[in-house]
């Protein structure tokens, strides 16, 4: 039997900022922060970037402003790369990247 590489709850975490986001696109919020993410979804801010880092490069935009981190405030700001993402699609990604691994 393969196992999967990713932790047991990827696909639940992802599908859980997806949908976030994709509410967020819906009502034109534009960019949303890490903890605004893990507000809405009760994800921990580590589990929130960690996983849009390594798990949904290809469904988001992420957004590192440079101004801030020259003062050493990190802040990551987060959008859907299209609204026509579904959730599917976003599925099918995670999938391929696990098979990737």
């Amino acid at each position: 039997m393969v196992r999967p590489k990713f932790y047991r709850n990827t696909k639940i975490n992802v599908l859980k900022i997806f949908r976030f986001l994709k509410k967020c696109e819906e009502e034109d919020k534009g960019h949303v922060t890490v903890g605004e993410i893990a507000r809405a979804t009760g994800l921990h801010k580590w589990i929130v970037s960690r996983t849009v880092d390594l798990w949904m490069q290809g469904v988001v935009d992420v957004v590192i402003p440079e101004e801030l981190e020259n003062v050493g405030i990190k802040l990551k700001l987060i959008k859907l790369k299209s609204p026509d993402i579904t959730e599917a699609q976003v599925l099918r990604g995670l999938l391929i990247k696990n098979t990737e691994l």
